[in-house]
């Protein structure tokens, strides 16, 4: 486990597949769980970190950032928690296009993840542990930031790195929704930004407002 910032830590057990976080805000949270066959490694890590987080907070339905919250659950006793937009994903009453199931099912050596139970659906705006629920569609409907202070977890809605990126345009189920998310992001005053994908980085806030400034 690796300290990005005060209170904030990168799991290493989901290796380049995907980045997810524990934080420790008013109680212990982990946000987003890695894939269903990755669950067991993330239990293992925690437990040899001495961390047992009380929530989970799912930025969005996608297989590799919801699969892994059983494992969770059954090992922790945590309530998971996910954005109300994004129930028709997570309950099984909406699906992604073709292609990303196509893809999914490659990763998940063909077979469908199965779908996570859901304790408790959130609202954007509301604040959960510290954490506050940011709504950023555009990569899924109801995908989902969460900001804790200055610190930025974006799951999805941007790629970080030494420059920061919008995500993959294929895989958004809207693009320009996806962009209109960035903008908002933008205008929050945010340090370090951690995301699904890419290297955690600090001065979040100019990277947010260079990449929006990019197809203005």
């Amino acid at each position: 486990m690796k300290e990005l910032g005060d209170g904030i830590f990168q799991l290493e057990s989901t290796g380049r597949t995907v980045n997810i976080f524990l934080v420790q805000a008013g109680v212990t949270v982990l946000v987003d769980t890695g894939t269903e066959r990755q669950g067991p490694a993330v239990v293992d890590e925690l437990r040899a970190e001495g961390a047992s987080p009380e929530l989970v907070l799912l930025t969005h339905a996608d297989f590799d950032h919801s699969g892994g919250a059983e494992a969770i659950r059954r090992a922790t006793g945590a309530t998971v928690c996910a954005p109300a937009a994004e129930r028709p994903l997570l309950a099984g009453a909406a699906r992604r296009r073709l292609l990303i199931r196509v893809l999914i099912r490659g990763v998940n050596r063909g077979r469908a993840p199965h779908r996570p139970g859901i304790d408790r659906w959130l609202d954007a705006g509301e604040v959960v542990a510290g954490l506050e629920a940011i709504a950023t569609p555009g990569h899924t409907p109801g995908h989902t930031a969460y900001r804790l202070g200055t610190t930025l977890l974006a799951g999805d809605a941007v790629i970080t790195g030494p420059s920061f990126r919008e995500p993959v345009a294929r895989f958004c189920v809207d693009p320009a929704e996806a962009r209109r998310s960035i903008e908002k992001l933008a205008l929050l005053d945010v340090d370090l930004v951690a995301s699904g994908h890419g290297r955690a980085s600090t001065g979040g806030k100019e990277k947010l407002v260079a990449l929006a400034a990019s197809w203005r």
